[in-house]
């Protein structure tokens, strides 16, 4: 059976790759529930200090899979949605600090993947934007924390535009924390970060992360209920099915507003 999330434990660091290079890493069921396990075995190994999550292939993350999507009905969609939701919002959950290694383009789900993680590190030519308003949708996840964390323009300009920005605009906005010009010197650069938070006391690592990740939750938890009461009207509307419609058939929408 193919493994859609690859896995390399080097010393105390852990490597987890997205596997489906064909589709840019879009984040299928299968990724997703991958994802969802992460936080639980990643605690259960006591040997592992630090995470890094990258992609397979030439794109780091293309967000939610909306082919898979469109073609689901109404209540089976929903049950997608909220997979994904979920997954996304475990990467927070991983008990030790995490670094996104983007060596490609990073939309819609892909940028709030990478949003979730403790370090942010990109190759120079990728792209990163919140595309779903552009399909009648909103990312819910990264508003809420993209707004927890402080990133008040950076949310106005990725949600409202829907638009694709550069690694070099990510980095003068504040979203990453370095960026380089080829996968090679990425991975040079963030292993050796990962070599580095390994080396410190285990424990302290992990009860760091703990303090960081149930303060997040307790800002985050009620904002996400109300989100996806207010994404939920959005779901069945004509401007939404026409927007799935167009991404499918590689055309642009039609927008009526309603």
């Amino acid at each position: 059976m193919e493994s859609f999330l690859e896995y390399e434990k080097v010393g105390h660091v852990l490597r987890v790759t997205l596997n489906r290079p064909e589709r840019r890493n879009a984040l299928s069921t299968p990724i997703c529930e991958g994802l969802l396990a992460l936080p639980a075995e990643i605690d259960a190994d006591v040997d592992i200090r630090c995470v890094i999550i990258t992609g397979a292939g030439e794109g780091f993350c293309s967000g939610a899979d909306l082919k898979e999507r469109h073609e689901l009905d109404e209540e089976s969609r929903w049950r997608y949605v909220e997979l994904v939701d979920k997954a996304l919002l475990e990467i927070e959950a991983i008990p030790v600090p995490t670094i996104a290694a983007v060596n490609g383009h990073a939309l819609g789900g892909g940028t709030e993947l990478a949003l979730g993680c403790d370090f942010r590190y990109s190759v120079d030519h990728a792209k990163f934007g919140l595309t779903e308003t552009g399909i009648g949708i909103i990312p819910t996840g990264s508003i809420v924390r993209l707004l927890r964390d402080g990133y008040d323009n950076l949310n106005a300009m990725l949600t409202y535009t829907a638009g694709h920005f550069s690694a070099e605009k990510m980095a003068e906005m504040g979203f990453l924390n370095g960026v380089v010009e080829d996968n090679a010197a990425l991975y040079t650069k963030v292993e050796a970060l990962a070599s580095k938070i390994a080396g410190n006391a285990p424990l302290a690592l992990r009860a760091a992360k703990r303090v960081k990740r149930e303060l997040s939750a307790e800002r985050t938890d009620a904002a996400m209920r109300q989100a996806e009461i207010i994404r939920r009207s959005l779901d069945g509307t004509e401007d939404c099915l026409e927007g799935l419609a167009a991404f499918a058939e590689k055309r642009e929408p039609v927008f009526k507003g309603r």
